[in-house]
């Protein structure tokens, strides 16, 4: 073999294995690629249970403290003077108008909104109790006329998250502080389901009785 040829043949050496390392780059790459879009399962993964939010919202332009209470059927109790129990998280203890102000910088942010939600983070099975408590009404004025004598409207929501579902909602009127109002008692399954609710009176609030004033709503057994 002559010398010309001994040089052709050591280039075409080195220029197959160029074409080899590039191949098993891209065939590297593209394994790495795969693995981060989808990770490899873990054996014993819990399966996600279905989450719930129950919220209450009152008229906007009222300066009242109102507070959400809700009862698992552990009797685990949620509510601003216990934010943690059981599954359930209070979200936010809302004051009224006390905290819609935001500053960001030299800029002030009014966020006039009265709500309150907790948040069921697993499904304990059996029945969920959900009251309000006008704890206060406070003094201000609105359209000429001191809100703390005008009578308001409470909103109760149950959400559930995956699949999103408003499974109930429904309005109470109150009128005073001191009021202990019956929402909504409803029933869940071990894996989420809605198996129903009814508006009979609780009486799961610390010291206190519900509000009798108030007409029993209509019932939806079971």
């Amino acid at each position: 073999m002559s010398k010309k040829d001994k040089q052709k043949f050591k280039s075409s050496i080195g220029f197959t294995d160029l074409l080899f390392n590039l191949v098993i780059g891209f065939v590297y790459l593209f394994v790495i690629a795969f693995i981060l879009i989808n990770p490899i399962s873990k054996k014993g993964d819990v399966e996600k249970k279905a989450d719930f939010l129950i919220s209450i919202e009152w008229d906007h332009y009222l300066n009242d403290d109102i507070d959400l209470w809700v009862r698992d059927p552990a009797g685990n109790t949620v509510a601003f003077i216990n934010k943690q129990a059981g599954l359930m998280n209070l979200e936010k203890d809302d004051l009224g108008f006390n905290g819609d102000e935001v500053r960001m910088g030299n800029i002030t942010k009014t966020v006039q909104l009265n709500r309150e939600v907790v948040t069921l983070r697993g499904i304990i099975a059996g029945e969920y109790q959900v009251m309000a408590h006008v704890y206060n009404k406070l003094y201000t004025v609105h359209n000429g006329k001191p809100t703390k004598d005008l009578p308001g409207t409470i909103t109760v929501q149950v959400i559930k998250i995956n699949p999103y579902n408003e499974v109930f909602i429904s309005k109470y009127p109150y009128s005073e502080a001191g009021q202990e109002i019956s929402l909504v008692r409803f029933k869940l399954s071990e894996d989420g389901d809605w198996l129903g609710h009814n508006t009979l009176e609780s009486s799961i609030i610390s010291n206190g009785q519900v509000d009798a004033t108030r007409p029993r709503g209509a019932y939806d057994p079971y």
